[in-house]
This record gives structure tokens, C-alpha cells and sequence, in this order.
């Protein structure tokens, strides 16, 4: 099952978003998108694991 499915929906543009740069991107980038206010920590673990399914690494 593909990590996208379980996405909110505020969150499918900036997946998307990553997902067409087709590059890898680290952590303080994935922070600067995602104010930890507005998401939880499960919400930014199905972001990773949607930019996994397509091949996105994400570099600490």
C-alpha cells in the first residue's frame, strides 16, 4: 500500500511538490516545509514514507 494513501490533504501538494523535484532532501528542508505545529509526528511519518514509495531519500 503506498504511503500516499494515508496523506492529509493539506499535505499532497507539498509531497507532490518533492516528489516532482525528484531529488533527495533533508530533514531541515522537510521542517522548513511542515511547521510542527500544524502536523504530528505520524502525519510527517506518512510524508516519508509517500516520498519513499517513489524513491525520494530523506538525508538527516
Amino acid at each position: 500500500m503506498s504511503g500516499e494513501n494515508h496523506l492529509r490533504t493539506d499535505m499532497q501538494p507539498i509531497v507532490q511538490a518533492l516528489i516532482e523535484k525528484g531529488r533527495d532532501v533533508t530533514m531541515g528542508q522537510l521542517d522548513l516545509l511542515l511547521p510542527k505545529r500544524e502536523f504530528s509526528s505520524t502525519d510527517i511519518e506518512d510524508i516519508m514514507a509517500a516520498l519513499a514509495d517513489h524513491g525520494i531519500h530523506i538525508a538527516e
